[in-house]
């Protein structure tokens, strides 16, 4: 049995092992299915990478630990003057197998006070911040089971280093909630 001092994970923990982006690229991936229809899809931001969809989130954890996130995001300083964002949004992650997950997410205060414009990295940050915190939950409570076990998160499962990050969608409803558009590599339900 292990002591608790070694059962505590990080991001930095999880990410560490991964390799690097541009090997990854290479594998195919399975899109996480969206459970709303097309016709519910107002807006979408679409996140890239080295020319390549979809923003690795164990590459953003390395790079967020550094403060230097915007490194792992082509683009990172476009203008999101569009989109008409309060000081919070309603973001939902629907993953395969388990509860929904849903909360508010508060704006970066750069944008909330007005110093800055709303930014690609800025809302790629609040999304990823979000995953990889619900995925380290999800890997720690080994007592949630996941009723579709071919996509399981954990350690010997689906893990930061299997998620790609492609882009975040504004789904209407009874709140407008913003939902990330997620892939897995397909070597991941190979394990």
């Amino acid at each position: 049995m292990s002591s608790p001092a070694s059962s505590i994970l990080t991001f930095s923990d999880m990410a560490s092992e991964c390799s690097s982006s541009s090997s990854q690229d290479a594998l195919t991936r399975v899109p996480v299915p969206l459970p709303y229809p097309q016709e519910n899809i107002v807006n979408t931001i679409e996140f890239n990478s080295g020319g390549s969809p979809g923003v690795s989130l164990a590459s953003w954890i390395r790079l967020s630990d550094k403060r230097q996130s915007h490194r792992c995001l082509d683009s990172p300083d476009d203008r999101l003057d569009e989109l008409c964002i309060g000081s919070m949004i309603l973001y939902q992650l629907r993953w395969p197998g388990y509860d929904a997950h849903t909360c508010y997410v508060p704006v970066p205060s750069h944008v909330e006070e007005g110093r800055d414009a709303l930014k690609k990295i800025d809302v790629l940050d609040m999304v990823c911040e979000v995953l990889a915190r619900w995925i380290l939950s999800i890997t720690r409570c080994r007592h949630i089971e996941c009723i579709e076990p071919e996509w399981a998160i954990g350690l010997d499962r689906i893990t930061f280093k299997h998620i790609y990050v492609v882009a975040v969608a504004e789904v209407s409803g009874y709140a407008p909630k913003w939902v990330p558009v997620l892939e897995v590599d397909s070597a991941a339900f190979e394990l």
